[in-house]
């Protein structure tokens, strides 16, 4: 059996290999230690993780552990110990599966399972955990965009490594283009009140995986040189209208940092905090930011009132879930092209700003 010498000065302790009572305990570790998944190793500016969801039901069973990173690449994990047969073959067959299932989710699905595991708000989470300035919109976007193109990262994780399972995990890496991590998670006790826990990842024998350099700072002149070449002219006119009415009325104008789309948000301060109404895209849609603002405690009659002004604009149909649930339904400037509607959409922002701040007075 495998041991460890554990110095400490002149100290020196031998530790036993001890195995996982079950594969629940092996999913407490990684739940409560996200790092022990050792991404760095493979992954070349690899984001830390987030653990947003542990049993996580799917069509065809549950998926074990779900983790995003701040770039709003999802990872899935499944535990197998090695006596259980299914950690030779049937486990990759499942994680393939789960994958595919997850890559048909939009970004509200994402929210609603990590704000129901967390008990508390996906944004505001990883913008604490975040060394740069965080933007929920980027953020949001980044998620849409890895499940439109099916960026999903698998991890399998056992406790000792088994073939075939080994070799067909390097076999795929090697031959396609999907990605699949295998982690080995040991376990070696000293003493009832503490255990040694080392990782190790395999699967990338000949290759080394790279971060797509997910955040990009934009501004104006590249926002507006993206939209160009996406919209129509009445559009960009569109955008230029509420960009100008967010440099006058909003609280600042900054620039997203999403990797595909340029953005800029309308936000104002509620209770010190910087609420984000509505979002501009340089894909030529405008985000309704009702998720964020239920988020930050903004009343629901509130938020009712703004959907209800926004309703009557022709072309807009926001459905009440959006406020109940908090969802961040999207419409595209076209809608707005007609001067009505476009004023019709300020005022409704306007006043739910002026209802904001009477509701903190």
């Amino acid at each position: 059996m495998a041991k460890i010498l554990v110095i400490e000065g002149d100290k020196a302790t031998l530790l036993d290999k001890i195995k996982f009572t079950g594969e629940g305990k092996l999913q407490d570790y990684l739940e409560k230690y996200p790092s022990l998944i050792p991404l760095g190793e493979i992954v070349e500016g690899a984001s830390d993780l987030l653990c947003i969801g542990r049993e996580v039901g799917v069509p065809s069973g549950s998926i074990d552990l779900l983790f995003i990173d701040k770039d709003g690449l999802l990872t899935v994990v499944e535990t197998k110990l090695a006596r259980n047969p299914e950690a030779r073959r049937t486990v990759i067959g499942q994680i393939i599966e789960y994958a595919s299932y997850i890559s048909k989710w939009t970004a509200d699905d994402v929210y609603r399972v990590a704000n129901g595991y967390l008990k508390s708000n996906l944004d505001e989470i990883i913008g604490e955990r975040s060394e740069q300035e965080f933007l929920a919109e980027d953020f949001r976007s980044n998620i849409e965009q890895n499940l439109k193109d099916g960026k999903i990262r698998c991890i399998i994780a056992v406790d000792e490594l088994v073939e075939p399972l080994r070799a067909t995990v390097s076999f795929l890496n090697s031959y396609s283009n999907f990605d699949i991590l295998l982690l080995q998670v040991s376990s070696f006790e000293e003493s009832k009140a503490r255990t040694v826990l080392i990782p190790s990842l395999f699967g990338y024998a000949t290759k080394t995986i790279k971060t797509d350099g997910p955040r990009r700072q934009w501004n104006e002149d590249t926002f507006f040189a993206d939209l160009e070449k996406r919209a129509e002219e009445s559009e960009i006119d569109i955008v230029r209208e509420l960009y100008n009415f967010t440099k006058g009325n909003a609280d600042k104008t900054s620039w997203g940092t999403g990797a595909f789309v340029g953005s800029f948000p309308f936000r104002k301060s509620r209770y010190g905090i910087s609420v984000s109404i509505f979002t501009v895209q340089s894909d030529g849609w405008i985000w309704l930011n009702f998720g964020q603002m239920k988020g930050t405690n903004v009343k629901e009659g509130i938020l009712e009132s703004f959907r209800a002004k926004l309703n009557e604009i022709p072309g807009i149909n926001i459905p009440e879930e959006v406020v109940s649930i908090g969802k961040f339904p999207g419409i595209t400037t076209r809608v707005l092209t007609e001067a009505e509607n476009l004023r019709n959409f300020q005022d409704a922002v306007m006043a739910l700003c002026q209802q904001m701040e009477s509701s903190e007075q």
